[in-house]
Parts: C-alpha cells; sequence; structure tokens
C-alpha cells in the first residue's frame, strides 16, 4: 500500500476556499457556472425560424446567411465577453412558409435551449410565432415582417429592428415627392400592386390613406396572389390606369414575375416603385433580369452604404457566400447583434433579464441607415426608416435620403 499524508484544513483556509466557491457560483448563477481555466467557454444557442423550403425558400436562406455571418463575426471577436465568452450557437427551423408550423417551432427551439429567436419573414407567421414567444417568455428578435399588428399587441418579448407597414409606406410616400419635386418632376396619381397576404394588406391601408398628405391619388389598388404563375391581368389593369408612379409590393419569386410581365406589357409610368418589394433592390433580381432592371426603384430597408461596419459586414458576406448582401439579409444579420448586445448588458441568458436589456437598447454602433436603434414600450424600433435604391448601371443604389445615399435618383425614369 502506498503511503498516504494526512492532511488537515485549517478554519482559516477553509472560509478561504468557501469564499473563492461561493464566487464561482455567484457568477454562474448570472449566466453560466463558472469557467475552468483552459476550458471550452458555453454556447448560448440563438434560434431562428424562416421559410427553408418551399416557395420562399431563396428568401429564407438568404436570411440564414445573415444569421450565420453575424453568429461567426460576434464569435471571433471574443463572444458575449461578460458571460465569460461564450460563443453562439444557431438552431435552425424550417416554417416552411406556413404559418401552422410556428407553435410547435417554436417549442422546438425553447426544448432546444434557445435564449432567444429571430423570424420570420412572412408577417402571417410572425404573428403566430411572437405570440407563442409570449407564452414561452423567450425574446424574440423580428428579423422581417412588417405588419403593425406584430408590435401592437402589448407583448413584452417582442422586438421589432425594421419599420412597420406606416413607417415604411409613409417614408417611402414622403421620399416619393421629395424626388420628384427636387426634379422638377409633377406627379399626381398611383396605381398599387400588391400580394394579398398579411403582408401587402397594410401596406395598401397605409398608401390609401397617407397617399393625399403628399398630394397623391391612389386610383388604383390590385391585389394579387404570391402563389399566382400568371399576373397579366393584374399588370394589364396597372396599365391601364396610366398612373404617373406604379407601387409594386411582392416577395422575391412574385416580385421577377410581376417586373417581367410589365416590361413585357410595355407598362409606362414614371416611375415603377417597389414598396418593401423582395425583388427589385436585391443583386439577384439585376442578375435574373439584366438591362431590363434598370432604373427600376424600390423604397426598402437597407444598410448605410457610406458607413464603414457596412462596408466591412459586406465585404465578410462576399467573402463568405461569393454573392452580395441582399437588402432583406440586413436585419437578420443585426439581430445577432442585438441580442449580443443585449446578452452582453444583462450578462444573463435567462428569459426576463435578457428581455429588460432588449428594452433597454440604445445601440449607436450599427448598419442602418438611422439614429441610435431604440425599442419603445411596444417594442418597435423608434428610429427605423427605409430608404429609395435604384438600380443603376448593373447595381443597388441608395439614392435617397441624400444623407445615406451613394447615387442620385434618375427621374422620371424612361421604361
Amino acid at each position: 500500500m502506498r503511503n498516504e499524508k494526512k492532511v488537515s484544513i485549517s478554519r482559516r483556509d477553509f472560509l478561504k476556499n468557501s469564499a473563492v466557491a461561493g464566487t464561482g457560483l455567484a457568477l454562474g448563477a448570472v449566466g453560466f457556472p463558472a469557467v475552468l481555466r483552459g476550458a471550452q467557454p458555453p454556447e448560448i444557442p440563438i434560434g431562428h425560424l424562416h421559410p427553408l423550403s418551399g416557395s420562399l425558400a431563396f428568401d429564407g436562406q438568404e436570411m440564414r446567411k445573415g444569421l450565420l455571418l453575424a453568429v461567426k463575426e460576434v464569435n471571433e471577436a471574443g463572444g458575449i465577453k461578460s458571460l465569460g465568452g461564450a460563443k453562439l450557437k444557431l438552431l435552425d427551423a424550417d416554417s416552411e412558409g406556413k404559418p401552422e408550423l410556428a407553435i410547435s417551432s417554436m417549442e422546438r427551439l425553447a426544448k432546444s435551449g434557445a435564449v432567444a429567436v429571430v423570424g420570420c419573414y412572412q408577417s402571417s407567421v410572425t404573428l403566430v410565432a411572437t405570440q407563442q414567444a409570449e407564452k414561452l417568455r423567450i425574446p424574440f428578435v423580428v428579423s422581417v415582417a412588417v405588419a403593425d399588428e406584430i408590435t401592437a399587441r402589448g407583448f413584452k418579448y417582442t422586438f421589432r429592428i425594421q419599420p412597420n407597414s406606416e413607417q415604411m409606406a409613409s417614408y417611402t410616400l414622403k421620399y416619393l415627392r421629395e424626388i420628384a419635386d427636387a426634379a422638377n418632376t409633377p406627379i399626381k396619381t398611383i396605381a398599387y400592386l400588391h400580394d394579398n397576404t398579411a403582408f401587402g394588406q397594410p401596406l395598401a391601408a397605409h398608401v390609401k390613406q397617407l397617399a393625399p398628405k403628399q398630394g397623391l391619388e391612389l386610383i388604383l389598388d390590385v391585389p394579387y396572389s404570391p402563389a399566382a404563375p400568371d399576373v397579366t391581368t393584374e399588370v394589364g389593369a396597372i396599365k391601364a390606369s396610366g398612373a404617373d408612379i406604379v407601387l409594386d409590393t411582392g416577395y422575391f419569386g412574385d416580385g421577377v414575375r410581376v417586373y417581367k410581365t410589365m416590361k413585357d406589357l410595355r407598362l409606362q409610368a414614371k416611375a415603377v416603385l417597389g414598396l418593401a418589394n423582395g425583388a427589385f433592390s436585391h443583386p439577384k433580381f439585376v442578375q435574373e433580369l439584366g438591362s431590363i432592371a434598370e432604373n427600376v426603384m424600390d423604397g426598402n430597408y437597407h444598410a448605410n452604404p457610406l458607413s464603414e461596419i457596412t462596408k466591412r459586414a459586406f465585404a465578410n458576406y462576399k467573402k463568405e457566400f461569393n454573392a452580395d448582401m441582399g437588402s432583406g439579409t440586413i436585419f437578420p444579420y443585426m439581430a445577432v447583434y442585438v441580442i449580443a448586445d443585449a446578452l452582453e448588458r444583462a450578462k444573463s441568458t435567462k428569459g426576463e433579464q435578457l428581455r429588460e436589456a432588449l428594452a433597454k437598447t440604445d445601440l449607436k454602433n450599427h448598419i442602418l441607415p438611422q439614429g441610435p436603434l431604440v425599442f419603445g414600450p411596444d417594442g418597435q424600433n423608434v428610429n427605423a426608416a427605409p430608404v429609395i435604391m435604384q438600380v443603376q448601371n448593373g447595381s443597388v443604389k441608395v439614392v435617397w435620403p441624400v444623407a445615406y445615399a451613394d447615387g442620385k435618383p434618375i427621374f422620371p425614369v424612361s421604361m
């Protein structure tokens, strides 16, 4: 048998060691157990719910790429430092574009340990998912979904970075008027073609209400199904109206289909202007349509192209995915940084503490064309605003407002 020394522990040593252990437990109670020296810091799961398959899979996969890039950047910068350098981990959930899958998807993400969830692209899916997030007390940061109702139900766990329907319509019409006045070009009438979902319908209601404030009249409102394989009849009606401005709202796939039909029917207007259009300001739209996409405009969310932070994000995205970052990718990307900022300040992954930190967000270093990112009592980003973009010489340029523009508007346009 080997000889063992009998070790006695003094009361002073016992109290000293107990104090150290107590400190470690206290730190662990904040978010994670104390990380042993040399051990890998724990992971913080962040869930996301987007249409990764189905008719909107292109859009959903674009959003996933934005999330992945932001997670990688945060982790490479040292993770969440207040939680021992904990790394973020992305958990996938596929909505398939179906609202009925939102509840079960949220429950699976919760069981997998997601401390927050980002989603969902479609307003109809987001309305259900955020309701379930409220029930589960999981902070939910909306990536893209424009319906006003999302942040108008008194929920405490829902936060939206992007402009809502009212902000999108109000700013887009205001900027349109400013561009026309700057070009000394009179405009009086609008014809509006939009999808018939919870995406397009609220925007149409706001356009009808807000257009007169800009001296404009909505003379025709034409809804269509985004799943419709042919929109010739609807575009034909828009053409026959003879409106000065044609507004269009839709997702990427139907947006391409609609614009091709406009060109086929030789629609004439002083401008075709997207309103939160999923196609008109996306680089892939320009790639697919080539020269016929020239001069199309879009009032939409985007990054501030003059910001050095934006330039780095765009360069990183290009390096990672060999493609340009689209407008719809920007808010999922930003959502990760908003959550990371809240985790850093909360020093906790617990739902209530994280929710409180999100509610106190005042993020100044970001890529958006706005002032500080601040959430109002309803969870809506109070400073959120779109920009007007235009396809010029095969690339998408921000042309209005001037403070964020890397190009000058071409108006009126030759169709």
